[in-house]
């Protein structure tokens, strides 16, 4: 069986509480050709039982996304090949 890569496309911390600070990893993993996982951790009190969220893409999805960014959010940073 293949080996699933996680790669960390971002990372950063924010207070929940006065004695609690929250951290949360975002990473990206590829699927398939076609398909990635974004997979968003959050680790702190509020994720005792491991909240984690995730998502599917397909490649064409991530297209029009990328097209929705830049035209109704005004993204232009965003790139596509």
């Amino acid at each position: 069986m293949k080996e699933i890569k996680h790669v960390k496309i971002g990372e950063d911390k924010f207070r929940i509480s006065e004695e609690e600070i929250a951290r949360r990893e975002l990473k990206v993993t590829k699927i398939n050709d076609d398909v990635i996982q974004l997979q968003e951790e959050i680790h702190g009190i509020i994720a005792m039982v491991g909240a984690t969220s995730s998502v599917n893409i397909k490649k064409e999805e991530l297209k029009e996304l990328i097209r929705i960014v830049k035209e109704e959010f005004g993204w232009e940073d965003i790139c596509q090949a």
